[in-house]
């Protein structure tokens, strides 16, 4: 059995979710948010109508994404929280499920076939780099990219959807990253704020909601769920707490605005964790490295190679003679046809992004490309995100 028809198989059987499913898409949430907050002109599939739907209408429209909150971690809180009372329903966040990826569907409201972020890390051809897009830095010596001419229009060839609805619009995010360039590009025509803990974070979304006279749009990203898995795994305490933490903001803020604004929770992401073993690396002696042309991109569990001339076949045999079935080894027009990055062709750009082959996770495994010697960072870390699992695949969608 080839890799394709493993993949497909995992999908049919359920031990992978694929991103097009019965139940709505990050996507499409994206647009019914987007309609409910007087965007004309839209086109919505029947999922992102019933989310709107879902959303009313409302005066004034709050949305919240917790990075990092999958479904698993709803249906983990005790009885009695908030967040599961509100439960509208589920999502299925995009491919890979990853922030960059997830939050830029958000906000253009369009998959990444068409956006065409393809990882944590993205491959620029036109730069010839590899880009950390959120920081908007090159991959490993952290030097920003404005310096090196590329600017936040060859990253991100969309527009910011929900960065230009017709209500007045304030976007708050940590501190830390208010003003980077990518806040910037998401946000568009939005006001910014950087908050500095999460109370203060949810004291603005009351703040502007309560002092507007007509109607409003306020965002909010936090990312507490997601640095503590990342930091400790899930089963740990400091996750849990995290949860807690944001049921307990949304519940109170939902108590002090009393009815007065529409609250919608979701997530960009879950987690899994990955045991030891489940850590491969790519350092700088790795034999893979020779077949490539460039450095590798994307994330953890999903990396894309571009490779030189010739040498895909022997590149295919080595790589199954270190991982064996542990990733599906597939190509660019195979992904294509099978539509994890969506509905439709890829964009030009996307297409060039990928490269040739990519190796996607058949489950809680990583890979992890690094310039330096000893442990890659991402190795070190317990638990991750960017496949296909359901955790990682399967987050919430609440409504207040």
């Amino acid at each position: 059995m080839s890799d394709i028809e493993r993949l497909l198989a995992a999908f049919a059987s359920g031990e992978l979710l694929h991103p097009i499913a019965e139940v709505p898409s990050l996507v499409d949430l994206s647009r019914g948010v987007a309609a409910a907050a007087g965007v004309e002109g839209l086109e919505l599939t029947p999922a992102a109508a019933h989310v709107a739907s879902l959303i009313g209408d409302c005066d004034h429209l709050v949305l919240i994404l917790a990075d990092g909150l999958g479904m698993n971690l709803i249906e983990s809180l005790p009885e009695g929280a908030f967040l599961p009372a509100y439960l509208a329903g589920e999502l299925r966040t995009v491919f890979p499920s990853t922030t960059a990826v997830a939050l830029t569907s958000l906000v253009t409201g369009e998959w990444p076939s068409k956006h065409a972020v393809t990882g944590r890390w993205v491959h620029l051809p036109e730069a010839a780099v590899v880009a950390d897009v959120l920081p908007f830095v090159l991959r490993g010596n952290g030097r920003p990219l404005g310096g090196i001419g590329v600017g936040p229009e060859e990253a991100f060839p969309l527009p910011s959807l929900l960065g230009n609805t017709p209500r007045p619009g304030l976007a708050l995010l940590p501190e830390r990253i208010a003003n980077s360039t990518y806040s910037a590009y998401s946000a568009g025509d939005m006001s910014r704020h950087g908050y500095r803990t999460p109370a203060e974070g949810f004291d603005a979304i009351w703040a502007h909601t309560t002092a507007m006279e007509g109607p409003s749009f306020t965002y909010l990203y936090t990312s507490r769920i997601d640095e503590a898995a990342h930091a400790f795994g899930l089963e740990r305490s400091e996750v849990r707490g995290a949860v807690m933490e944001l049921d307990r903001a949304v519940e109170g803020l939902a108590d002090r605005l009393g009815g007065r604004a529409r609250i919608v929770v979701t997530a960009d992401h879950g987690f899994l964790d990955a045991p030891q073993a489940a850590r491969h690396q790519i350092g700088p002696a790795h034999p893979l490295r020779g077949f490539l042309r460039s450095s590798p991109s994307g994330d953890a569990r999903v990396m894309y190679f571009h490779l030189r001339a010739h040498v895909e076949e022997p590149f295919r045999r080595n790589f199954k003679q270190m991982l064996g079935d542990r990733f599906f080894l597939i190509s660019t027009d195979e992904a294509e046809r099978t539509q994890l990055f969506g509905p439709g062709e890829l964009a030009p750009e996307t297409r060039q992004r990928l490269g040739d082959v990519m190796a996607i996770s058949s489950g809680a495994d990583i890979l992890d490309y690094h310039q330096g010697g000893g442990l890659g960072r991402m190795a070190s870390l317990p638990s991750h995100h960017s496949g296909l699992t359901p955790a990682e695949m399967r987050v919430p969608l609440v409504v207040v």
